[in-house]
């Protein structure tokens, strides 16, 4: 199979490895990306998996919230120009106060939403009309809410910078004075900034799906293969690597980077016991600008 030097290019920018590297291994993965992505971790050559899933885009990341749920949303354009043009920005602005007033089921029902103040079509053709104003393409890509039950529960949220990186998480908490102490505020700041900077999957390790950790696995497996190690001790190579994934890929076991001799576990805990109640992260959402998934 012939590769272009498009897809060489795509995953040299998705992997940082070299050209003749990223060709071959497209060569092997039959054009693959996800494939040869895959291959290449397991030999060892890719030093950050998170790369693997970015793609390059431009536009905005946004949240909105109200008492009973909290939205985030990616609106892309092609350019950085375009998107910080007035009406990209004011049609991202009209479209949050929609999400929040209508809080759609899904991304499909959002595209089909309509209202007066998008000119009385859906928003679908809303974005079509901009992209004949604007001449650039625009896409509104996702949408993600999550709601609070107000009796024990609240949603946190943060944005990073001008619109790069949006997240939402939801602590739960036995006594519910405690969902509007200024304790619980800052626990959850501190949450959702964390999840922006260390990109979690999951608030626990429980919460890792057997596919993903077998899949971890049979990398780290045919790394200790590729190592030149003795056989004998690849099943502890397997393990030490997968205490490292768990560290890293749950919430709750992540350092806290605001002070790396506690744990983010530790974190909560704290607060749990300045409030008097036990507090519980739920789950969380996270949305790069861009990225994949």
């Amino acid at each position: 199979m012939e590769i272009s030097a498009s897809q060489v290019k795509d995953l040299r920018e998705k992997t940082g490895l070299g050209m003749m590297i990223c060709k071959q291994a497209l060569i092997e993965a039959n054009g693959d990306m996800t494939l040869a992505i895959e291959n290449l971790r397991k030999q060892g050559q890719m030093t950050a998996a998170k790369r693997a899933d970015k793609a390059a885009k431009e536009g905005k990341v946004s949240i909105v919230s109200d008492d009973k749920a909290a939205i985030v949303y990616e609106v892309n354009s092609e350019t950085d120009f375009v998107a910080r043009n007035d009406d990209f920005i004011a049609f991202i602005d009209t479209l949050g106060k929609l999400l929040l007033a209508q809080k759609p089921a899904d991304h499909a029902a959002a595209l089909k939403l309509t209202d007066a103040s998008i000119g009385g079509v859906s928003v679908e053709a809303r974005v079509t009309e901009l992209v004949g104003k604007i001449g650039e393409n625009i896409s509104f890509r996702r949408y993600k809410m999550l709601a609070a039950d107000s009796a024990n529960e609240k949603v946190f949220t943060y944005l990073h910078g001008i619109g790069k990186i949006g997240v939402m998480i939801k602590l739960s908490a036995a006594n519910p004075d405690v969902l509007k102490s200024p304790e619980l505020a800052e626990l959850g700041k501190d949450l959702a900034m964390q999840i922006a900077a260390e990109s979690p999957i999951a608030v626990n390790a429980s919460d890792i799906s057997e596919e993903v950790i077998a899949k971890e696995k049979e990398i780290y497996r045919d790394q200790a293969k590729n190592s030149g190690k003795p056989e004998k001790i690849w099943d502890k190579m397997v393990e030490g690597k997968l205490a490292k994934f768990y560290e890293a890929s749950a919430l709750v076991n992540q350092k806290f980077i605001r002070d790396t001799e506690k744990t983010v576990k530790d974190r909560i805990a704290e607060t749990s016991k300045a409030v008097g109640t036990e507090v519980t992260p739920i789950c969380f959402i996270r949305l790069e600008l861009g990225a994949e998934g």
